[in-house]
């Protein structure tokens, strides 16, 4: 009896074929990697909105139980009574000075912004100035708000964990914190 040498085996076009259905699958894989990590984000940063507006809304209403109505060195039994808050009820920072030069002015420059994300949230990510680029999850900015420009009242937290390099006003993610309307916003781009 004669054995039968023939080999099986792939043909070099069976190869090339797999292979350029794995680099297709690849491709895919990779790219919903990229959308999940996108909303995970997104939903990161949308809770983070959440309990800064809960924090802003619990101070506010601090202010209020105390009798107050005007601006407000100190806020006594909240966030370790070093909050000082606006004529509104809102708060604009730490570390204002009594009297408070600027009483509608968050902060002690983009710095009051910086003071405002660590005394009110709860490890909610590191944040920097918007002219320090040391990989924070966030940078802050001071800015007068677009409807009302009578100071700098607003802050924007700018989301860079997704290599956004945008400044404030064309950021794909970011949260805006307004100290007179006393609301905090997520903004998502569609991108």
């Amino acid at each position: 009896m004669v054995a039968n040498s023939q080999n099986k085996g792939f043909t070099l076009i069976e190869l090339v074929v797999v292979i350029i259905v794995l680099g297709i699958l690849a491709v895919i894989a990779v790219s919903q990697f990229i959308d999940f990590r996108r909303d995970a984000e997104v939903s990161r940063v949308k809770a983070i909105a959440g309990a800064y507006q809960q924090a802003i809304t619990f101070s506010h209403t601090r202010w209020q139980i105390l009798g107050n109505n005007s601006s407000l060195n100190d806020l006594p039994n909240y966030a370790g009574g070093k909050l000082d808050m606006n004529t509104l009820g809102f708060p604009l920072g730490i570390g204002k000075g009594n009297p408070m030069g600027q009483p509608t002015n968050i902060g002690q420059g983009e710095q009051g912004c910086v003071d405002l994300w660590e005394t009110l949230l709860e490890d909610p990510g590191s944040v920097s100035l918007s002219s320090v680029d040391n990989g924070s999850d966030f940078q802050a900015y001071r800015h007068q708000a677009d409807t009302n420009p009578t100071g700098q009242t607003q802050c924007s937290y700018v989301l860079r964990t997704l290599n956004d390099v945008a400044g404030r006003k064309t950021a794909d993610i970011k949260i805006v914190y307004d100290s007179v309307a006393g609301t905090v916003v997520s903004v998502i781009s569609d991108s």
